[in-house]
């Protein structure tokens, strides 16, 4: 049976059409990471692998807005993604592209990529003392290193992945859906896509998710605090987990899909009180100390998460309904920026920050250089077969 006798309604969008917004967002998202990390060497009262002199709680409120939700958008998108391609693509050969997009940029990373990260990291916070950057290299590599024994990442590894976290989590999410994707686009499933297609609402699209991000924050928060360690980093597991299959699942739907750009001025304005509850709870604010006041905390900022995403995505369907070829580059070149972008900003604020030239001087010159550095670099390796492979670039 082929995929569009399935169920054809759904199939036949998903097939047919290429949600341009979702091309918008994928850009915008990632330039707004390599905004947010920059923001980290500036933002008051958060730690990161380097810092600035500079601090700013100003910035820090300015960072909350995205803090909850730009990871989760990522992987709603991510799902989308692989929502598509595995209606587009053999079962079989989709798998086989996928390992290498994902498997081969992380393992690179994780031995070349992050590696002045480390460095970095390792020198401003005095942990290992070894100024000379490629001893340090061989001994990160080197997995006995005596230097390195205080500061294991997972057993007797310190080999680390840093903001390439996103990568393995995605890469597993990925096989669970491939490996019971013949079951969902099944015979046996065509009824339930049939139903979600004719009765699910976007009542339920906005109501169901809010309680299930809060649920899994009830149950998992406190046990299981966000750690990018990814054998025990079960509650960012659940949360990315459920945007993955939401995105997935969404796209699939398109009688409710479509429907979020006339929910716009409805999600913007309670998205906004979400957000600025957030601001009140983190700026000492408190609703009281009773269990209802707790749950009702939770709640609200479970609701910032996810209105916050059906917001951007329902202003996206609004205005971004073109492509132009600024979209398609950067299409092309935004997987290969954001394996590079961390690196490229935590090595050039390692220069530029001693040099103390002021608080506006200082971020400015820093993301100039790190957004040429990523152009830059990108034309560069997508030249070369087997390393662009590595960067994530794609060929001309």
């Amino acid at each position: 049976m082929t995929q569009l006798q399935t169920f054809p309604h759904t199939q036949t969008h998903i097939q047919r059409q290429r949600l341009v917004e979702l091309d918008w967002l994928r850009v915008l998202v990632f330039g707004l990471l390599i905004l947010y990390h920059t923001g980290m060497l500036y933002a008051e009262g958060w730690d990161w692998h380097y810092k600035s002199t500079y601090s700013s709680k100003l910035l820090t409120n300015i960072m909350l807005w995205s803090n909850q939700w730009r990871m989760s958008l990522l992987f709603l998108i991510s799902g989308a993604a692989v929502s598509f391609l595995l209606a587009r693509q053999p079962w079989g050969q989709f798998i086989r592209t996928r390992i290498p997009l994902l498997l081969l940029p992380l393992l690179f990373g994780m031995f070349v990529i992050v590696v002045p990260q480390v460095y970095v990291e390792a020198h401003s916070k005095n942990l290992i003392n070894s100024p000379d950057y490629w001893h340090f290299w061989y001994i990160y590599l080197d997995q006995t290193s005596a230097e390195f024994a205080p500061h294991k990442t997972l057993g007797k590894i310190h080999l680390t992945w840093n903001h390439l976290w996103f990568l393995p989590y995605i890469l597993a999410y990925t096989f669970i859906l491939w490996a019971i994707y013949p079951l969902i686009n099944s015979g046996k499933c065509a009824s339930v896509w049939q139903w979600l297609s004719k009765y699910i609402s976007t009542r339920a699209v906005i109501f169901v998710p809010i309680a299930t991000f809060y649920a899994i924050g009830w149950w998992l928060y406190d046990k299981y605090p966000t750690t990018h360690n990814f054998v025990q980093d079960w509650f960012n597991h659940a949360r990315s987990f459920l945007c993955f299959v939401l995105g997935f699942a969404l796209v699939r739907t398109p009688q409710v899909w479509n429907q979020f750009a006339s929910l716009r001025w409805y999600l913007l304005p309670a998205a906004s009180l979400t957000y600025a509850y957030a601001l009140f709870a983190v700026n000492g604010g408190s609703l009281g100390d009773s269990a209802i006041a707790n749950e009702i905390n939770g709640l609200i900022w479970s609701a910032n998460s996810w209105l916050w995403i059906l917001a951007i995505i329902a202003w996206a369907q609004y205005w971004f309904t073109f492509s132009n070829p600024l979209l398609k580059y950067l299409n092309s070149g935004v997987y290969c920026f954001y394996i590079l972008h961390q690196t490229l900003i935590i090595s050039i604020a390692y220069f530029v920050v001693p040099q103390q030239s002021g608080v506006i001087v200082e971020p400015v010159l820093i993301i100039s250089l790190v957004a040429i550095g990523c152009v830059v670099l990108f034309e560069a390796v997508k030249r070369v077969p087997l390393v662009r492979v590595l960067f994530g670039a794609q060929g001309r």
